[in-house]
């Protein structure tokens, strides 16, 4: 998820389900949302990198080159070149050895 979809202010984010909703019924899904206030950055993931199933990836994250995220994790940071990570928030769990690449 390279966004945070919604501003954290209430200022900001008040009118998002009823522009949502707007969209739907007019079959224009998200054309009223208002991505203005909204925080956005590039996710990268680097090669020979391994995604567990239902992990979430938060934006402006670098999973690093062999690196393995466990499944349901969610990473809030980035990930070292070669480590195994897990947990919420997802942690280095080890170090893959060179033998191991």
């Amino acid at each position: 998820m390279d966004n945070n979809a919604h501003s954290l202010k209430w200022s900001e984010r008040k009118n998002d389900v009823r522009d949502w909703k707007k969209g739907i019924e007019e079959n224009k899904i998200g054309i009223y949302k208002n991505w203005q206030n909204v925080e956005s950055a590039p996710i990268i993931i680097k090669d020979k990198s391994w995604i567990g199933f239902e992990t979430v990836v938060l934006k402006g994250v670098t999973i690093g080159e062999g690196a393995i995220i466990g499944s349901k994790s969610v990473v809030t940071k980035d990930v070292p070149d070669w480590t195994v990570v897990a947990g919420n928030p997802a942690k280095v769990i080890r170090e893959i050895p060179i033998e191991e690449r």
